[in-house]
């Protein structure tokens, strides 16, 4: 088995300029027998007590042959001088710190500009994530084993870097004509200090830094969500979690097949959190043989969700409000409703009544797996995400113009759990990662134009 991964650099910055995009890259991490790092050749190799970085436009291709655990990555930064190594600790580098900052990064890497994440494995998908973030317009292309036809995920190569910060501004112009709060997401473009701060990310050809993760901007703007904020992405949700976790609500949700139907339902109603001692809403599912809860976020008792119901959406992360973690069941229950919450069709699937016709079994599932009604206009949605899989480079739905989307195929990482549904689904590739593994072949990534 061998894999080779071509890199294509399209930036095109200025002869005069002296701006390029560097990659390190390293397979096995955390593993003291298999960790090797990218070598100059572009092989995998014995590591260095440090991690160099190599210029793109000189490293023609990657070749990998060894088996791997998963944590596999080749970084892209864009940068006006050689990036310094990356340190290296229990076999892993120490990664740059992530965006955006409360002040000039102190506890782990500081990075010279944008970058960006490409994920791999021998014999595993590969993807591009943006779940952290936007940082640079890649994109790849790629044949999965059994099959003759090319993936490609990522930005369209024909799109520049300028364009996409252009079309995220007028994207949030669009959206807020039919939902006002959606302008909470509009600080997510990064070219300047957080409020309160003085330290200016690294720029590059004076463009963003990046465009950022809600979560991300949360986290840095309340001390990861331990003190307060001003920043109106921490209200953003209260209404559409007041709406959902409402007594009286139903849901019945197939984590099965049409034909091997796992089906879950029950109702919403006042309920202890046996975690916290606190009474809240509550939908309480069963199957008929488990039985699991999923409480509402209040930012305290009797309170609306606030900034615990935006660290609830955004970040994604079992804790207390999901009393049995991702256990069983319980775990895909959660992400099925995070991922509706963000595609704005949560209520969607929601009956104000006990339903007892059979055939509205798992009718919750057929609502949220619906693509066709996902980030609905005028409706409350993780915009960020809405952005990553409808917009054309123009800031507009590119299902409504026709104009193809910034995304191949408009397949992207929004959010954590933005991957193909859970349930009976029949649309399209959700998240910008290949639909079958890959052994063999070769890998073609392209740094796309910065315009």
């Amino acid at each position: 088995m061998a894999i080779t991964i071509k890199l294509d650099d399209k930036t095109n910055f200025p002869a005069e300029s002296t701006s390029a995009v560097w990659v390190p890259g390293w397979i096995n991490g955390g593993d003291a027998s298999t960790f090797q790092t990218l070598q100059a050749n572009g092989s995998f190799g014995p590591p260095s007590a440090t991690l160099p970085f190599y210029k793109v436009e000189n490293l023609a291709e990657i070749t990998l042959v060894s088996a791997t655990n998963g944590s596999d990555r080749l970084v892209f930064v864009a940068s006006d001088t050689t990036p310094g190594d990356l340190n290296i600790t229990d076999h892993s580098p120490v990664e740059y710190a992530q965006y955006p900052y409360a002040g000039e990064p102190t506890s782990t890497v500081t990075p010279p500009g944008p970058f960006d994440i490409f994920e791999f494995s021998m014999d595993a998908e590969f993807n591009l994530s943006a779940v952290s973030g936007f940082g640079l317009n890649l994109s790849f292309s790629a044949t999965p084993d059994g099959s003759s036809t090319a993936q490609n995920f990522g930005v369209q190569p024909n799109i520049t870097r300028a364009e996409i910060a252009s079309a995220w501004s007028s994207f949030i112009v669009n959206e807020t004509k039919t939902y006002p709060p959606a302008a909470a997401f509009e600080g997510l473009l990064y070219k300047e200090p957080l409020p309160g701060q003085s330290w200016i990310p690294p720029l590059v050809g004076d463009q963003f830094f990046a465009l950022c993760d809600p979560n991300d901007m949360l986290a840095a703007r309340s001390n990861n969500y331990t003190g307060t904020t001003s920043d109106p992405l921490a209200t953003f949700w209260d209404k559409t979690l007041d709406d959902f976790f409402c007594e009286g609500n139903f849901l019945s949700i197939n984590l099965g097949s049409d034909t091997a139907q796992n089906i879950y339902q029950g109702m919403a109603r006042a309920m202890v959190n046996p975690k916290t001692g606190v009474q809240s809403v509550a939908y309480h599912l069963s199957n008929g043989s488990n039985s699991y809860s999923f409480f509402k976020p209040v930012s305290a008792q009797g309170t609306s969700p606030g900034l615990t119901g935006a660290a609830y959406v955004f970040q994604q992360a079992f804790g207390d409000l999901t009393p049995d973690g991702s256990n069983g069941d319980a775990g895909l229950l959660q992400d099925c409703i995070w991922e509706a919450l963000c595609r704005g069709v949560a209520l969607d699937g929601v009956l104000e009544v006990c339903a007892t016709d059979a055939s509205l079994s798992g009718y919750t599932t057929r609502a949220w797996n619906n693509w066709k009604n996902w980030y609905p206009s005028g409706k409350p949605s993780h915009f960020y995400a809405k952005f990553l899989h409808c917009s054309d480079k123009d800031g507009n739905d590119s299902r409504i113009t026709g104009k193809p989307p910034i995304f191949y195929g408009g397949a992207a990482y929004g959010f954590s759990m933005d991957e193909t549904p859970i349930g009976p689904y029949s649309g399209p590739n959700v998240p910008s990662k290949t639909v079958g593994s890959i052994s063999n072949g070769t890998v073609t990534i392209t740094v796309g134009p910065w315009g």
